[in-house]
């Protein structure tokens, strides 16, 4: 498929997203443009697209996109928030196969983006550092006490911060009874309980029943 035709079919609103993702999982050549334009494009519908092409692929086989690690680093300084996103995202995918442990050498870096100065960021860096503790369980004792003295870290409205709490807690869920903090996150859960979001309210209520405490 020529390189024209390609951007022209991605650009499209309703693209055909799974014949992509198998696309790049079998075409190095297709691969290593949908990355570069992905990098480099400016245009939104199709760096973005080629965005849920490559997230999706890198999922389903990490070891294949492990060679872009830099290039996804370098997006996490970009002044686009978007692409932040993006870094914070493929980065994570990647963990699982991060034999050469680059995380270690990035993860100061990535952790600043919880509290990014854009809130919809700080939320993506959250979710996917979800993703990361399930491959590295020896970052867990730090990220929990960032988590749970965020008051210190965060520089979001009182809303956002509620909102936050809830992607906060999907993380507690998954942690819950490991560790040597299970005190300190039942007094987080059990304060969200009354929190000001419906869905963080939600969630706590949940895990309070869930684990009976």
């Amino acid at each position: 498929m020529k390189k024209d035709i390609i951007l022209k079919e991605i650009s499209q609103k309703d693209f055909d997203r799974d014949y992509f993702v198998k696309l790049i999982n079998s075409n190095s050549i297709i691969r290593e443009f949908i990355i570069n334009e992905l990098i480099t494009n400016s245009n939104i519908m199709i760096y973005y697209h080629c965005y849920y092409v490559v997230n999706d692929a890198s999922k389903k086989a990490p070891s294949l996109y492990y060679k872009y690690w830099n290039k996804f680093i370098k997006l996490l300084d970009y002044d686009n928030s978007y692409y932040r996103n993006i870094g914070l995202t493929l980065i994570a995918n990647l963990v699982e196969v991060d034999e050469e442990n680059r995380l270690s050498l990035i993860w100061s870096k990535y952790l600043e983006h919880i509290n990014d100065e854009k809130f919809i960021t700080g939320e993506c860096c959250i979710n996917n550092i979800r993703i990361i503790l399930k491959t590295r369980a020896d970052m867990i004792d730090e990220v929990v006490n960032i988590l749970l003295n965020f008051e210190k870290v965060w520089n979001y409205t009182e809303k956002q911060i509620a909102l936050l709490e809830y992607s906060v807690l999907n993380i507690f869920d998954d942690l819950f009874f490991r560790g040597d903090y299970t005190d300190e996150v039942v007094c987080f859960i059990k304060k969200r309980a009354s929190s000001i979001s419906p869905k963080t309210r939600k969630k706590a209520k949940q895990l309070i029943k869930k684990y009976k405490i």
